[in-house]
């Protein structure tokens, strides 16, 4: 478990743990690609909320994201957002 980053699903607020159950999960992860409607039905979490909930932005905006955010340089970023 240490070394797969999932050592934090020991430490949930959950009464039982089936451990083999995250065993199997950890010897599968390099095998499977795992949807979020596979982690919600496995771990029994509900998964609730939009996946972007974001608003558009103007071509502007995004350039000086990039610059701003990414260190792009500016006619990098005016090229990219063309």
């Amino acid at each position: 478990m240490q070394g797969t980053c999932l050592s934090w699903l020991q430490d949930t607020s959950y009464s039982h743990i089936d451990h083999e159950l995250i065993c199997a999960f950890v010897e599968r992860w390099n095998e499977l690609i795992l949807t979020l409607d596979d982690v919600s039905c496995l771990l029994h979490l509900i998964i609730d909320g939009l996946l972007l909930s974001h608003s558009s932005i103007t071509r502007d905006e995004a350039v000086d994201m990039m610059v701003e955010h990414l260190g792009s340089n500016l006619g990098d970023a005016l090229f990219e957002a063309r």
